[in-house]
C-alpha cells in the first residue's frame, strides 16, 4: 500500500478559506512592517533603511542560507564572517576580532526556530554602536521572554511559507522608514493559483494513501545549488491571497503544535539530534526537526523512498565564504538533514517518521551497536 506523503513544509487545509481571520500576529500589523514575496526581498529593501554605505561592513555567520550574502553584495556591503560556538550563538571570540572601523551591523540568525538571546545580543550591539539584524525567516510566531522574534532589532526578516501553509510571503519590520518598490500584486495571478492548489494537493496527498498513489511521482527531489541563493524578482509584488490566508492560519497556534511534535519525536530520537537542539526553550517555533548523520544521501534515499520529505539543509556556503576554518559551520553543512515537524503532521505521521529514523540509526549502528 502507497503511504501517505508527508512534506517538508505545511500544506495548506482547503477549509481555509471559509475560517474567519484569528489574531494579528507580529509583525503582520506591526508599525513600519511592509509585506513582501520573500524574505531576501525584504533584506534587499531593508537596508536601504539603515542609510549603509559601499564598503560598510557586516558581521555575518559562516553559517548561512547564501541569499542574505547576496543581498548585502548587490548593495555594495562586505560580509565579514564568524563561526558560530557550541550552542549555535555568535563566537563573541570570532566577533571581537572581526569588528572594524567599517563594521555597522551584527547579522544574527534565529537557526531552525530556536531563538538567540535577542536581549543581550541588542545590548551587545549598543554598547558598540552597531545595527541588530535578526533573521527570522526560521522563526515566525517564536518568541524570548515573551517578546516576538524580530521584535528586538533595528531590523528584521520573516518568511512565512516555513511556518504556515502559503506558497510565498515575506516581511520586513525596521525601526526606520523604508521604501518597497514593488509592481503588480492587484490581482491572484494564474502562478500563484497553481501554487496554492499545489499545497492543497500536499495536504490531500499528506492525509488519503489513494491520492499519495495517484499523484505525480515524476517530481525530482530537490538539490542544493547556488542557483537558490539569487534574489530573483525583487520588484514583484505580493499576491493578496497571502494577506487573505495568513491570519486564517494563526490559530490554533503553529508554534504550539510544532513544540508538541518536536517534543514527541525528540522523546524517540535524542540521540539523533545535534546537542545544542535537544532541548527545546518555550518559546521556539521549530522550523523542522534536525538530524545529524555522517551519511546524508543515505539518508535522503530512505526518507524518499518512505515518501517522508527531507532536505539537505544549507548544505552549500555562498561562493564569499572565504577557505578558511570555520569547525561549526562546517559540521553543520556536512551533517544536517531537516524532517517534517509542522503542525499538520498527526502522531501517527509522527509514529511512521520516528520508526524510519530508528531503523536508519540501527542501521548506522551496524552488527557491533557502535557507530561506525
Amino acid at each position: 500500500m502507497t503511504p501517505t506523503r508527508l512534506r517538508m513544509w505545511p500544506p495548506l487545509p482547503p477549509g481555509v478559506w471559509l475560517r474567519r481571520p484569528a489574531r494579528a500576529a507580529f509583525p503582520l500589523e506591526a508599525p513600519g512592517s511592509l509585506l513582501l514575496r520573500k524574505a531576501r526581498q525584504a533584506l534587499y529593501f531593508g537596508i536601504q533603511g539603515l542609510d549603509l554605505q559601499a564598503g560598510d561592513e557586516i558581521l555575518m555567520p559562516a553559517y548561512h542560507h547564501g541569499s542574505e550574502v547576496e543581498a548585502f553584495r548587490h548593495r555594495e556591503l562586505t560580509c565579514r564572517f564568524y563561526d558560530l560556538d557550541p550552542t549555535l550563538a555568535p563566537d563573541v571570540h570570532w566577533l571581537d576580532k572581526l569588528i572594524g572601523p567599517r563594521t555597522r551591523a551584527l547579522y544574527l540568525i534565529h537557526y531552525f526556530g530556536f531563538p538567540q538571546d535577542a536581549p543581550a545580543w541588542r545590548r551587545w550591539c549598543r554598547e558598540r554602536g552597531l545595527f541588530l539584524i535578526e533573521d527570522a525567516a526560521h522563526g515566525w510566531l517564536a518568541s524570548v521572554d515573551g517578546r516576538p522574534l524580530g521584535s528586538f532589532g533595528d531590523m528584521a526578516i520573516f518568511s512565512f511559507y516555513k511556518a504556515v501553509g502559503v506558497p510565498e510571503g515575506g516581511a520586513l519590520v525596521s525601526s526606520r522608514p523604508v521604501t518597497a518598490e514593488v509592481q503588480g500584486g492587484r490581482s491572484v495571478s494564474v502562478q500563484i493559483l497553481r501554487q496554492l492548489a499545489s499545497r492543497h494537493e500536499a495536504w490531500l496527498t499528506s492525509k488519503s494513501s489513494l491520492a499519495a498513489r495517484l499523484r505525480d511521482r515524476s517530481r525530482a527531489r530537490w538539490i542544493p545549488s547556488a542557483r537558490s541563493f539569487r534574489l530573483g524578482k525583487v520588484h514583484a509584488a505580493l499576491s493578496p491571497a497571502i494577506p487573505y490566508l495568513l491570519p486564517r492560519l494563526v490559530e490554533p497556534d503553529p508554534a504550539a503544535r510544532r513544540r508538541r511534535n518536536y517534543r514527541q519525536l525528540l522523546a524517540e530520537l535524542a540521540g539523533q539530534v545535534p546537542p545544542p537542539l535537544a532541548a527545546l526553550p518555550d518559546g521556539a517555533s521549530p522550523y523542522f526537526f534536525p538530524i545529524q548523520t555522517a551519511d546524508k544521501p543515505g539518508l535522503l534515499a530512505l526518507l524518499e523512498e518512505q515518501q517522508i520529505d527531507a532536505v539537505d539543509f544549507w548544505a552549500l556556503a555562498h561562493p564569499s565564504l572565504p577557505a578558511v576554518a570555520f569547525p561549526v559551520s562546517a559540521q553543520l553543512r556536512a551533517s544536517l538533514v531537516g524532517i517534517p515537524v509542522h503542525q499538520e503532521l498527526r502522531s501517527r505521521d509522527l509514529e511512521r517518521i520516528a520508526a524510519v529514523l530508528r531503523r536508519w540509526a540501527a542501521r548506522a549502528r551496524g552488527p557491533s551497536g557502535r557507530p561506525p
